[in-house]
């Protein structure tokens, strides 16, 4: 699923720990779905919805 986000520019300006605090899941899922080993359908809508916020604020 593509949900318009670049895990790119999120990943050069935020760990997977700081990730997993500012959407509330774990540093290994993070990780995961920095790695492209979690399948990103499987997160709930508002974690989609977090990590999207979170993508934009880092873009602007």
């Amino acid at each position: 699923m593509d949900i318009g986000m670049n895990f790119d520019l999120m990943t050069e300006k935020l760990t997977a720990y700081q990730i997993s605090r500012a959407v509330d899941i774990s540093i290994d899922q993070a990780q995961s779905i920095i790695d492209g080993q979690a399948d990103l359908e499987d997160l709930d809508q508002e974690t989609i919805d977090k990590l999207k916020n979170l993508n934009d604020k880092l873009m602007n």
